[in-house]
């Protein structure tokens, strides 16, 4: 049992909760889960590698057959990037992927420039709700595995294959052929119906720059907007992801 607010392991939890950096993430190779509806998640996910469990004597049970590590109360609060931690946390292997392995994935959605964690932890909790099994972020978004990230996904973050760091171009050659593109814009056509297209890709831009023209302008990128009866100027990002990956889900 882990009782000292000094163990070198409290250390390396909080660094990987607290670190915003992809490039430091890709280096640490690791990322932490809190809570038992996140952890649960992580278990039963086949592509996620649990590397280490702690949980406290209030849930030590729960997880007997996965040799978790015991702490105190006191070094789990010390460890948690929570006001009141849930008494369990894991620390997973950094999945790794190469966006070749897009062609495999059914419904796609692409972020371009995403940098509130907030957004996108409910984006990829959105994700996971409406069926879609992959998430790509364009260079210079914010950490996907960052606590903060994590938190907002709610259990959601092991669920869709994340692809971290590729351009539009890198992630739209390798579907072109295979999976119809549409991407939203205030300047689109009214979004319709999607039934009929079985893999497909969608494309959201940042709150801030909206869709950069090289993504619009792209042949075989079919630019659609939601409808907005009433006066707000925009929709958050993660709003507008909700909105269209539900219409997709039902097609």
């Amino acid at each position: 049992m882990i009782t000292s607010l000094r163990s070198p392991q409290i250390g390396r939890v909080r660094e990987l909760l607290e670190t915003h950096s992809p490039k430091r993430r890709e280096e640490l190779g690791e990322y932490v889960v809190e809570g038992m509806r996140a952890v649960d998640t992580a278990l039963n996910a086949s592509e996620s590698a649990v590397l280490e469990l702690f949980a406290t004597s209030e849930q030590i049970d729960r997880y007997k057959d996965r040799d978790p590590t015991l702490v105190s109360d006191d070094v789990m609060k010390k460890m948690s990037g929570t006001v009141s931690p849930q008494g369990v946390l894991a620390v997973l292997s950094l999945p790794l992927r190469k966006i070749s392995e897009l062609v495999d994935k059914r419904r796609i959605v692409f972020l371009s420039s995403i940098n509130d964690p907030g957004n996108l932890g409910t984006v990829i909790r959105n994700a996971h709700a409406f069926g879609f099994d992959a998430v790509v972020l364009s260079q210079g978004s914010v950490d996907p595995f960052s606590g903060k990230v994590v938190r907002a996904s709610v259990g959601s973050i092991t669920a869709p294959a994340i692809f971290n760091g590729y351009s539009f171009t890198q992630s739209f050659e390798v579907v072109r052929s295979s999976h119809k593109c549409f991407a939203l814009d205030m300047n689109g056509e009214k979004i319709g119906s999607f039934v009929g297209f079985d893999k497909l890709l969608v494309v959201l831009g940042s709150e801030a720059h909206g869709l950069p023209d090289e993504i619009s302008s792209v042949e075989g990128v079919t630019t659609i907007a939601i409808d907005m009866p009433g006066e707000a100027e925009s929709l958050n990002v993660a709003t507008a992801a909700a909105i269209a990956m539900y219409e997709i889900s039902r097609s």
